[in-house]
């Protein structure tokens, strides 16, 4: 905590803190064993940004927080946790900060790049049971990040299935735009907006179902339960963790 000179200063979403505890441990875990820079300032250290969903200025604000933050800690590299509307709204960082901002990098890319040059000890078919993979809108529909998480989790899952369609074609959860906030619509978010998603959640024949953004994460627990869907909605780290 609040460290100088690290290479990483990191921002998880708010709800890791919350409601995430493995996520969390399995990114600390990768960084101790990676023998990774990094810490997390006390002044800012959550990475959602919700001028995302209502203007510009409001997440121009947010953005230059962050990027105040790493610089009071003479930090290098902006952390975002696996959240896909975090690493969104961080990658404005250079639009709002210009040319000298600092590189946003995403939890996942960190891990799947210490995993290909040998960093990171994953023991193979480590997690039994059968998994699948939801690519969030948010990283993955400008296809900026599909590849990495799926390199990690076939090199620790017996049983990687994808869903059809998959990557930049993936449905959405259907609690996109911030709806997911909005509890009082639940009903329409898993029934309307979520049946498709759960239809394509059930012929994956999936018991662990992983889901590296907040808004998703929340949307998918609720439609696994509203849907009769014996699936576990977890987080790409926690996996890493096991």
């Amino acid at each position: 905590i609040d460290q100088d000179n690290a290479e990483y200063v990191f921002f998880p979403a708010v709800s890791d803190y919350l409601l995430e505890p493995d996520t969390l441990m399995g990114n600390a875990a990768v960084m101790q064993v990676t023998g990774g820079s990094w810490t997390i300032g006390t002044r800012n250290f959550d990475g959602i940004n919700y001028g995302l969903f209502y203007s510009d200025r409001m997440m121009e604000r947010i953005v230059r927080n962050e990027v105040a933050e790493v610089r009071r800690l003479k930090g290098r590299k902006v952390l975002i946790g696996e959240c896909g509307h975090a690493t969104r709204s961080a990658w404005f960082v250079p639009t709002f900060c210009g040319p000298d901002a600092p590189e946003v990098v995403n939890f996942m890319q960190y891990t799947a790049k210490q995993l290909r040059e040998g960093r990171l000890p994953l023991k193979p078919d480590r997690i039994q049971e059968r998994v699948t993979y939801h690519d969030p809108c948010n990283i993955a529909r400008a296809g900026r990040i599909t590849e990495e998480p799926r390199e990690i989790l076939r090199a620790i899952c017996a049983d990687f299935v994808e869903m059809t369609p998959n990557r930049t074609e993936n449905y959405c959860c259907g609690g996109g735009g911030g709806t997911v906030s909005i509890d009082e619509i639940r009903k329409f978010r898993t029934g309307p907006m979520g049946r498709r998603k759960a239809e394509q959640i059930r012929a994956t024949g999936a018991r662990l179902l992983v889901a590296p953004c907040a808004n998703c994460k929340k949307q998918l627990r609720e439609i696994c339960e509203d849907h009769q869907l014996d699936v576990e909605v977890v987080g790409l780290h926690d996996l890493v963790l096991k």
